[in-house]
């Protein structure tokens, strides 16, 4: 899961999109989301930042794995 800010000076949305159809190239599952008016964070704007978290919880929940057993 890549998310990126279209503004984002540190990590410029080409390489992202490159490293993104890298992946893809070879069978690897991932998702690539853009937001809008973000920079390298994607916090700034509250609305952003709770899609952040759902999007992460989502992708956690999806490929996360398999919870851990613990014994008492």
């Amino acid at each position: 899961l890549m998310m990126t800010g279209e503004l984002d000076l540190r990590t410029p949305m080409g390489q992202t999109e490159e490293y993104f159809q890298a992946l893809n190239a070879v069978g690897v599952e991932t998702k690539l989301l853009r937001f809008h008016g973000e920079y390298h964070g994607t916090g700034s704007k509250p609305s952003n930042f709770m899609r952040t978290q759902l999007y992460l919880m989502k992708w956690f929940e999806d490929y996360g794995g398999q919870p851990r057993m613990t014994t008492d």
